[in-house]
């Protein structure tokens, strides 16, 4: 796990006076991917009424059916894509193949992509953002020739090693998760690399196995809440031999109907596997190929021309169960392609209140440490002052009140929580100080375009010990988890304005009329 974030005691949150909040249902979206006998993709001719749906075996009224957007539509809402290069898990030699896939498989597109795509490396000790999301094919080719090579050695350690990579590898997809949860529509993550290892849990040590139930519930929730599908590529390829005869695409992992019945129910039970990701999320396993760029281009397709159905889910016991949800179509040579379920919430004991979640102070610890950019609320800093007296430093944001999710008071108002963070970081990127305050914006309009206008600024100030070298803000929406950061590196607050310090408390300072801060 990620160092752990510790704050200091928060205060109490003050509501407004007697406001009755609207709450919206919570849908859950499936998108599904059809397949025909041949497992060729089918794009039309399909209506509501050939998809059932089932949540552990209950019929679920579809809320809304919407069919693949294709033609001149598809570049007004196309599924944003993650490449993500495993330099932490895959041999050298298998490295240099995958990122000369990669580049085949970027150069073979046009030069202005249809979908949004940014590009990412798991190297040894952390996952970073090369190319932020682009349409321009260039840049990411750019960004890839310029990754630096990487031994990866921890391929080649014992066990501690093995536990080490699979956390990575499983942190790795909650930050992409974390990133893209504000984002509107499907992403799909085209993981090329070997993936993280498995590993077998052991009953008898109820404390491995919570680890292991941690990573596999929270992270399986994070993945479909923010719709996301895993593609798992691996790019060993087949070893001497060229024959096209080898080339195969794995569907459901080869899983055949009967087979996929009985392993029907919890998919993380017995030994922890990093793939079982790609089936739960609705994702595909391609291995075995000597054309890895060919297998890149093949579930790109499988992850853009999809149905997207929802459900408003019945309520649930916070019993920590795994609800299997199964799509099935009406013509039985159809077969359907998406996430197979989502855990409940687990009940929580004195001890351990949230013993298999990922708590919110989780999520910003997260956030806090990654060296991945998080912009699902559009904030950007605009205010420094550094404080030599008192060795803090005072960050005012500037949030767009575009990204909050406003719900409508019955007093006129409207309001939405916030949780506001900032800390100081070392070269290593652990946590050198932080401060933490939970707020409420109100704003006196319950109009949406006066909404979507006003800003909201809001400053904290946070200490700045010696040896700090960056400062990052975080900003994560309390109702609906959406998060944002923003960062500044130590040559940047170098060359701040200093000034004496005041009291280290969050402050009022409401941007457009009508907005204001509540703590």
């Amino acid at each position: 796990l990620a160092g752990c974030l510790c704050f200091p005691a928060q205060g109490q949150q003050t509501p407004a006076a007697g406001p009755t909040f609207r709450v919206t249902s919570n849908l859950v979206f499936l998108d599904v991917t059809v397949l025909d006998k041949k497992g060729q993709v089918v794009t039309s001719g399909l209506t509501k009424d050939d998809f059932t749906v089932t949540e552990n075996g209950s019929p679920q009224r579809i809320f809304s059916f919407d069919p693949p957007i294709t033609g001149a539509k598809t570049e007004e809402n196309p599924p944003a894509t993650i490449l993500v290069l495993d330099l932490l898990n895959t041999p050298s030699d298998d490295q240099a193949y995958a990122r000369y896939s990669i580049s085949k498989y970027l150069a073979q597109r046009p030069k202005r992509l249809s979908s949004p795509t940014e590009l990412m490396v798991l190297n040894n000790t952390t996952l970073d953002m090369v190319q932020p999301y682009t349409h321009n094919r260039d840049d990411l080719m750019y960004a890839l020739d310029h990754v630096p090579r990487a031994l990866p050695y921890k391929l080649t350690g014992g066990k501690d090693w093995l536990d080490q990579r699979l956390s990575q590898s499983i942190e790795a997809l909650q930050q992409i998760a974390l990133q893209n949860k504000g984002l509107r529509g499907r992403k799909n993550i085209l993981w090329v690399g070997y993936g993280g290892p498995s590993i077998p849990m052991n009953p008898a040590d109820p404390r491995y196995e919570k680890s292991m139930r941690f990573f596999a519930h929270a992270t399986t929730n994070m993945l479909v809440d923010a719709r996301m599908s895993l593609f798992l590529i691996n790019p060993e390829g087949v070893k001497g031999a060229q024959n096209p005869d080898y080339w195969r695409m794995e569907i459901f992992n080869a899983v055949t109907r009967e087979a996929e019945e009985k392993i029907a129910g919890d998919p993380f039970v017995g030994d922890f596997n990093f793939g079982l990701f790609v089936r739960n999320t609705g994702g595909v396993f391609s291995d075995n190929r000597n054309d890895v760029d060919a297998a890149m281009e093949e579930v790109q397709e499988l992850g853009s021309d999809y149905y997207t159905l929802t459900y408003e889910p019945p309520a649930k016991e916070p019993d920590g169960r795994f609800l299997e949800v199964k799509v099935k179509l009406r013509d039985p040579n159809l077969r359907a392609m998406t996430k197979t379920g989502y855990y409940a919430p687990e009940p929580g004991t004195k001890a351990d209140p949230t013993p298999y979640q990922l708590e919110p102070m989780y999520a910003i610890s997260e956030a806090a440490q990654s060296n991945v950019p998080f912009d699902s609320l559009g904030m950007s800093i605009v205010h420094v002052a550094r404080h030599p007296d008192s060795n803090t430093v005072e960050l005012t944001t500037l949030l767009k009140s575009t990204h909050l999710r406003w719900q409508a008071a019955d007093d006129g108002r409207s309001a939405a929580n916030i949780t506001i963070a900032a800390v100081s970081l070392s070269k290593g990127r652990d946590i050198l100080a932080s401060r933490l305050q939970r707020l409420t914006v109100f704003s006196n309009s319950q109009d949406p375009a006066r909404l979507a206008a006003s800003n909201t600024l809001v400053t904290i100030t946070v200490p700045m010990p010696r040896h700090t070298e960056s400062v990052r803000m975080i900003i994560r929406a309390q109702d609906g988890g959406e998060i944002g950061t923003a960062e500044l590196n130590h040559k940047t607050l170098s060359g701040t304005p200093e000034s004496p310090a005041s009291e280290p408390t969050l402050q009022q300072r409401p941007r457009s009329p009508g907005i204001t801060l509540q703590p």
